[in-house]
C-alpha cells in the first residue's frame, strides 16, 4: 500500500504478494503477516450544505506463505473482501398533503470476508504461473424505515439481508529477466474470469410504533438469489535492483494497470448498474544499505528501513447523474527492520515492523454528488522463518 498498490511484477522473497498468485515461487522463507488499517473519512454535498466525519477500522489480512520447494510456493490467507456501512436519513412531504412531513431512514451494514489458498510454479528460469482458490462468505443488510411525523399515519420498515457465499479462480503469470550489475526488469499478468455467488435472501416488511412492531405485512420471506462478479485484467511491470543476500529488490519502480468489466456485475435485487473501470499505479521502495555501495558496511538503523512512496488513479465503476467517478490519491511507507537475537547454527529470521500512508480523494461535489477525502493508516507485522533445518550438530 506504501507504494500506491503496485506490485504485480515485483520480485519479493520475504512479504506474499496476493496480488499476483505467480509470485508465491519468490519466497524464501516461511512467511507470516497480520495487518491493520485505519481510516478518517471527510464526506461533503454542496446542496444541502452536508461536512460529516467518519471512520472505519479493521483488520487487513491474516497471511502465511511457505516456499515448499525451490519451484513451488503456497500461500493462504484470510483477507476482508468488501464491506457495506451507512446510515442517511431524507425528507420529503405527502404528495397528497403537503402539511404531513416524511422521513426517509436508510442504513445499511455487513460485509464479505475472503479465505484465499494460491499455489505458484516455476515452469523455467524467471518463469512462474500461479492461481488464487478464493471463498467468500459473508451477509449484507440494508433497512428502510418510513417515519410519519402524523401520528395518524403507521411508520413501515423493510428489512432485506443477503447471506453469499461462492468461489472463484484467478490465475498469474510473473517474469524476471536478469540483467548485468544485478539488475532486473520483470512483468506480471493476472486474470479473473466473470464468477457467479449464490445467496439466501431474506426478506421483512412491516409496521412499526417507533421501534416496536406492530403489524407483519411480510415475514421472513426467502429466496435463492446469485451473484456475478466481473472479469479483470492487469498488467505490471518493475525495474530494479536485486540483493541475493537479503532475499528481495534492494530498489525498484513498479507500474500497474488493472481493468475491471464492471459492466458485467449482477446481484440478486438487481441494484445499481456498475460500468467499465481501471486503475494506474505507479511506485517504488529503496533500501540504502543494499542500494550504495557507499552505505554496504553501514549499521545504522535508518540505512537498513526500506523507504516506499507511490500514487494511484482509478476511474471507478461508478457513474451517477451522468457523472463517472474517480478515485486518486498519493502513498507512503516504510519497512522497520527488527534485529533477531540468539540465533542457533543454521537458523535464519528476518521481522519487520511495516507503516503505510494513503491520502485521497474520491467522488466529486458535481451535480451535487458526495466527495470524499480521507487518509488512511496501514500497520503490518511480517515474520520471516526458514523451516525444515537439518540439524548435525548443535
Amino acid at each position: 500500500m506504501g507504494m500506491g498498490g503496485a506490485s504485480l511484477a515485483t520480485p519479493d522473497g520475504l512479504n506474499i504478494n496476493f496480488g499476483n498468485p505467480a509470485s508465491y515461487t519468490n519466497l524464501k522463507l516461511t512467511t507470516f503477516d497480520v495487518g491493520f488499517e485505519f481510516s478518517l473519512i471527510n464526506q461533503q454535498q454542496e446542496s444541502p450544505a452536508v461536512n460529516i466525519d467518519n471512520n472505519s477500522s479493521g483488520m487487513r489480512n491474516l497471511s502465511i506463505g511457505v516456499p515448499l520447494t525451490s519451484w513451488w510456493g503456497s500461500a493462504i490467507s484470510l483477507q476482508p473482501y468488501s464491506f457495506k456501512g451507512y446510515q442517511i436519513n431524507s425528507t420529503r412531504f405527502l404528495p397528497s398533503d403537503s402539511t404531513v412531513s416524511i422521513t426517509d431512514q436508510f442504513s445499511g451494514e455487513g460485509g464479505l470476508n475472503s479465505v484465499v489458498w494460491g499455489h505458484s510454479f516455476k515452469v523455467a528460469e524467471g518463469l512462474s504461473l500461479g492461481f488464487n482458490l478464493n471463498y467468500l462468505f459473508g451477509s449484507l443488510r440494508e433497512s428502510t424505515i418510513v417515519n410519519f411525523d402524523n401520528f395518524n399515519f403507521l411508520d413501515t420498515r423493510s428489512d432485506r439481508e443477503s447471506q453469499i457465499n461462492g468461489w472463484f479462480l484467478n490465475y498469474g503469470l510473473q517474469y524476471r529477466y536478469d540483467l548485468p550489475k544485478n539488475r532486473f526488469i520483470s512483468t506480471a499478468l493476472r486474470f479473473q474470469n466473470s464468477s457467479g455467488l449464490s445467496s439466501d435472501d431474506l426478506s421483512y416488511d412491516y409496521t412499526i410504533d417507533g421501534n416496536l412492531s406492530r403489524d407483519t405485512l411480510i415475514g421472513g420471506s426467502s429466496s435463492e438469489g446469485s451473484y456475478t462478479l466481473p472479469s479483470e485484467l492487469a498488467f505490471g511491470l518493475s525495474y530494479g535492483k536485486y540483493d541475493q543476500k537479503n532475499y528481495q529488490a534492494a530498489w525498484a519502480l513498479n507500474f500497474d494497470y488493472e481493468a475491471y468489466n464492471g459492466s458485467e456485475f449482477r446481484s440478486s435485487n438487481g441494484g445499481a448498474l456498475l460500468n467499465d473501470g481501471y486503475k494506474l499505479e505507479l511506485g517504488g521502495f529503496i533500501t540504502p544499505r543494499y542500494s550504495f555501495e557507499s552505505l554496504s558496511r553501514g549499521t545504522g538503523f535508518f540505512n537498513n528501513v526500506e523507504y516506499r512512496l507511490g500514487g494511484f488513479y482509478e476511474k471507478t465503476p461508478l457513474s451517477l447523474s451522468g457523472q463517472d467517478l474517480y478515485n486518486y490519491g498519493i502513498t507512503f511507507g516504510l519497512g522497520l527492520p527488527i534485529k533477531p537475537r540468539n540465533l542457533a547454527p543454521g537458523e535464519t529470521k528476518f521481522s519487520t515492523v511495516n507503516i503505510g500512508v494513503m491520502a485521497g480523494q474520491r467522488g466529486t461535489l458535481a451535480n451535487n454528488l458526495i466527495r470524499e477525502q480521507y487518509i488512511s493508516f496501514y500497520l503490518s507485522v511480517t515474520f520471516n522463518d526458514k523451516w525444515f533445518i537439518d540439524y548435525k550438530y548443535r
